[in-house]
């Protein structure tokens, strides 16, 4: 199933760990209600900026980049290998449709082609290294030092 939706944030949120999950599954930062507490308390889709609003995406604000926006673009960098700001400028290139087809080639296990997950070290499905995660895992942390 190609990915299909981009978060108000500019996660695509089929890369959150929430959505393909079948348990307490998030159906996607746009979607009404079902969604765990954290997505549904979630500070980018509550901002006071939306004007109520939870599916603006927080390009269309006048504060665009704000401060969360920014640091949720340090975290999502540094760790997962996804750029928030880098999504919207290539929407605004692109168009949304086209976004989300490259989004969903690039973020494909180049092993078994099951999607992978922002938010984790391996593939779903194969256990192959995620090439796009960047957070240290604690058995990796301190390899380097070991001789």
């Amino acid at each position: 199933m190609p990915v299909s939706i981009v978060a108000p944030c500019g996660l695509v949120c089929d890369l959150c760990r929430g959505f393909p999950r079948q348990k307490n599954r998030c159906p996607g930062c746009t979607a009404e209600g079902g969604k765990p507490t954290y997505c549904a308390t979630c500070a980018v889709v509550r901002c006071p900026e939306k004007g109520g609003d939870p599916v603006k995406p927080c390009s269309a604000c006048p504060k665009y980049p704000c401060r969360r926006l920014k640091a949720l673009e340090k975290r999502y960098t540094t760790n997962y290998g996804e750029s928030l700001l880098e999504n919207f400028r290539r929407i605004g290139e692109v168009g949304t449709d086209r976004f989300l087809l490259e989004a969903d080639e690039a973020w494909r296990c180049p092993e078994c082609g099951e999607l992978l997950c922002a938010h984790r070290p391996k593939c779903p499905r194969c256990e192959a290294p995620n090439v796009h995660y960047k957070r240290e895992t604690p058995r990796s942390a301190g390899r380097g030092a070991q001789a």
